[in-house]
């Protein structure tokens, strides 16, 4: 083999990519930030769902990864409020918003009851939701 064919050999070599299966992946994009709209929304169909006593409708606002006072996981969740709407005849429910709180790009809402709201699959979910004041991070 010449030595301007070996030139141009390790030439290709050096400047084509190894492989077109090992390039590096792309960044994935960060969810939109969650805007106060979208809470307002999705109280209301918190609520909505509450009130409904739709125990799985109401469930499914709620991330399978969801806590409730740092204990108790979301099948525990699940259960209580079975339990409250299997012993309810009806249910009101009235909600006030204290203060919204920005966290990067989630943001906690707190009151009496305190979420921590995220964007899970385009939806909004509660990953957090806790009973008394200043309990989220």
């Amino acid at each position: 083999m010449s030595v301007k064919t070996l030139l141009v050999l390790l030439f290709l070599i050096i400047t084509m990519p190894l492989s077109i299966g090992a390039q590096a992946p792309s960044l994935t994009e960060s969810p939109p930030a969650v805007k106060v709209e979208e809470v307002r929304q999705f109280i209301d169909e918190y609520k909505g769902r509450f009130v409904k006593m739709e125990v799985d409708a109401f469930m499914a606002l709620f991330s399978r990864d969801a806590t409730e006072n740092r204990m108790l996981p979301y099948a525990d969740i699940q259960e209580a409020y079975r339990r409250t709407i299997a012993h309810s005849k009806s249910i009101i429910y009235n909600l006030k918003i204290y203060s919204i709180k920005k966290g990067g790009r989630e943001r906690a809402f707190q009151g009496d009851i305190q979420w921590e709201i995220f964007r899970e699959n385009g939806s909004l979910k509660i990953r957090e939701i806790n009973y008394g004041r200043d309990r989220l991070r």
